[in-house]
């Protein structure tokens, strides 16, 4: 990557790719399991035919519309689940969050044969070309970005490889955009001669309130437009309303999107009847956050009052309350979930998980690109200790807000590779599920957004 050509604005081109700059360490020099590659390579036929053998109840004809939706405009997502149990055994993967400008790359080990550039190149090749290819705007290529360089200087360079022209790499904070702007709707960097480039494409990976700066049927094509982000990739009572249409909409095919008991627009007045009425636990989200950002796990009343407290700064907010996952079997919730964990390690700890599922849109259907997980600071099955709070238990997420930028707490990253996947427990139909669910949450996400903006 070439030095700066004006202020957080950096030119790729064409060759660019360095593997050791866009992927953990351990990621690059690990071997991705081999069930693992053999899920990544099974068609969506076969996916099909599977899910259906293992639900009897669901309709292959409902489902085959759900993989092989060509979405308008949530063409690339991560969906996050944990897998859960209820007190009769019955396992699930339950989607916690649904996201439009999803990490991921950075810890996905490359398949056997792959090309070095991995998910990188499949993700600009297969997805963003396409539609660029059939876009009508004139202008250079570019990458907005406000966060996570490894992976964003490296899907600059797949796009400078996958199409054979340089790339305009800029910084896009709402605090710090001196070199980005939009005008008339379409996007323009600032080059190195202060002149204002006309952009006809952008890959965007601008995750903190993108649709401060970023309008509505921009004029540059983006992957993903701000459309995704409004509808639900990047607002969780938004998903949630997807969700429950979906499962209205496609209850009589036997298909469901899991997910815990939710109530939305809960105004800051209510959340101690919520308290009680969950019987003292519960997880409070601030609808836009994301990376970990206001999100409360309570499990206790100096637990409630600490987040009421957060969150009375914004006295005209709404929430959403989600029953919580429990650590352990709750005998007072007969019916609610509890984490399954990973396997116990030889000092018998078992931690809460999530697995990372990111899929894209190509010419064959949805498909998987890379998956991983993620676990929490302290174990499920140990008391905890005094001055800790449980988020340490139920806290999966590896981003960390710091006064100088992002940082990630990568010790909890667990790759999908031979020596970490088997400490989940996950199977080759947990990945299958995984995928269905994330595909019906990008379908019911992207249907949302078709209504809201069409």
């Amino acid at each position: 990557m070439k030095l700066s050509i004006s202020k957080g604005v950096h030119l790729v081109e064409p060759g660019d790719f360095e593997p050791a700059d866009h992927w953990y360490p351990r990621a690059l020099n690990s071997n991705l399991h081999p069930l693992v590659s053999y899920f990544l390579n099974l068609n969506n036929h076969q996916l099909v035919e599977r899910y259906v053998r293992l639900n009897p109840h669901v309709q292959s004809k409902a489902l085959e519309k759900v993989i092989n939706y060509t979405p308008k405009y949530f063409k690339w997502a991560g969906t996050d689940l944990m897998h859960v149990v209820n007190s009769k055994g019955q396992k699930k993967l339950v989607v916690i969050e649904t996201n439009s400008c999803p990490s991921g790359q950075k810890s996905m080990p490359l398949p056997e044969f792959d090309p070095e550039s991995g998910g990188y190149y499949k993700l600009m090749n297969d997805t963003f070309k396409p539609i660029v290819d059939a876009h009508e705007e004139t202008g250079a290529l570019a990458l907005i970005y406000d966060k996570n360089p490894m992976e964003n200087v490296g899907y600059a360079s797949a796009i400078a490889d996958v199409f054979g022209e340089p790339v305009y790499l800029a910084e896009y904070k709402a605090s710090d955009a001196e070199s980005v702007k939009f005008q008339d709707g379409k996007l323009h960097i600032q080059d190195e001669k202060g002149e204002w480039v006309p952009i006809r494409a952008a890959f965007r990976y601008v995750t903190q309130h993108p649709w401060d700066r970023i309008p509505e049927k921009s004029k540059t094509l983006l992957l993903n437009p701000i459309e995704a982000c409004l509808a639900g990739g990047r607002n969780k009572s938004a998903a949630y309303k997807a969700y429950a249409d979906f499962n209205q909409e496609f209850k009589q095919d036997g298909l469901e999107i899991y997910v815990p008991k939710t109530f939305l627009d809960v105004s800051l007045s209510e959340l101690a009847s919520y308290y009680d009425q969950l019987e003292g636990s519960m997880v409070i989200k601030v609808p836009d956050s994301n990376a970990g950002q206001g999100v409360y796990t309570v499990t206790s009343q100096s637990e409630f009052d600490k987040a009421y407290q957060a969150l009375s700064a914004n006295p005209d907010d709404k929430y959403l309350i989600q029953e919580l996952i429990f650590s352990n079997a709750n005998e007072k919730f007969e019916n609610a979930f509890y984490h399954i964990g990973t396997l116990p390690d030889t000092k018998n700890r078992s931690f809460a998980f999530d697995a990372r599922m990111m899929v894209h849109a190509t010419d064959k259907g949805m498909r998987p690109l890379a998956i991983y997980s993620r676990k929490s600071k302290y174990p499920l099955n140990q008391p905890l200790p005094e001055g800790l709070d449980s988020w340490e238990v139920y806290g999966t997420n590896l981003s960390v807000k710091n006064t100088d930028g992002w940082s990630y707490d990568d010790v909890r990253l667990i790759l999908f590779d031979i020596k970490n996947f088997g400490i989940l427990g996950l199977g080759l139909d947990e990945l299958i599920e995984g995928f269905v669910q994330s595909c019906m949450a990008v379908y019911t996400i992207d249907q949302q957004a078709k209504k809201m903006f069409d």
